[in-house]
């Protein structure tokens, strides 16, 4: 049903869905992008749409709909994350975590990466933009990160159009995928930071020792 009704909305309004569609997603609104975006990439196999426009109408959408989300995070963060409905996406203590991420020399990495990923897609821009990320490193990471996706995306719903709930299932599991990789990687992460901090806690407790006697 779901499916359905983006279809005849994607009938109807054709284009502008793509853009709007993964632009409003991308500025950090959860909505189903993703989907339309696959959905108009079957179209384009069957050759209701053409392939290189709704290429482009996706990427544009991408890029100006997380400048914007970068632009809302940047600007008017705490207010913006403290809104109800989002106030749990947006806790002060996620946020502090998120900001070691896109404050490090390999920010734009995250960002390239946070578009093949469930959920931190929708996400990355408000985020980078609260954490001060510079603009410049942004938008260039984000542009590449959305042209690599789009034809990703492009490519599963071209190659396997004549089944469209299984295109949408190809795409949703690797943004599922990489988010549990992600989560992996985090868990990973502070495993040997404490294991550091143990190390330098009984480093420091040896030395005190050694100097008493």
């Amino acid at each position: 049903m779901f499916v359905h009704t983006i279809e005849t909305l994607l009938k109807v309004i054709g284009l502008p869905l793509v853009f709007f569609g993964v632009g409003i997603e991308s500025m950090g609104i959860p909505i189903p992008g993703e989907t339309v975006l696959v959905i108009a990439a079957v179209a384009a196999g069957h050759g209701t749409l053409v392939p290189w426009q709704v290429a482009l109408c996706a990427w544009a959408g991408a890029v100006i709909g997380d400048n914007i989300g970068y632009a809302l995070g940047h600007h008017y963060g705490e207010r913006f994350w403290m809104l109800p409905g989002i106030r749990r996406f947006y806790h002060p203590r996620r946020v502090e975590r998120a900001e070691s991420f896109f404050k490090r020399r390999r920010g734009w990495l995250v960002v390239f990466l946070a578009r093949f990923v469930a959920i931190l897609r929708i996400f990355a821009g408000p985020i980078a933009g609260i954490s001060r990320m510079h603009w410049r490193s942004f938008l260039i990471a984000n542009a590449l990160g959305a042209a690599c996706w789009v034809a990703a995306v492009m490519a599963v719903g071209l190659l396997v159009g004549s089944n469209l709930h299984r295109a949408i299932k190809i795409v949703t599991d690797a943004g599922y995928i990489g988010l549990a990789v992600v989560v992996l990687l985090v868990i990973a992460a502070g495993l040997l930071w404490l294991r550091g901090e143990r190390r330098r806690r009984d480093s420091e407790r040896e030395n005190g020792v050694s100097d008493v006697q």
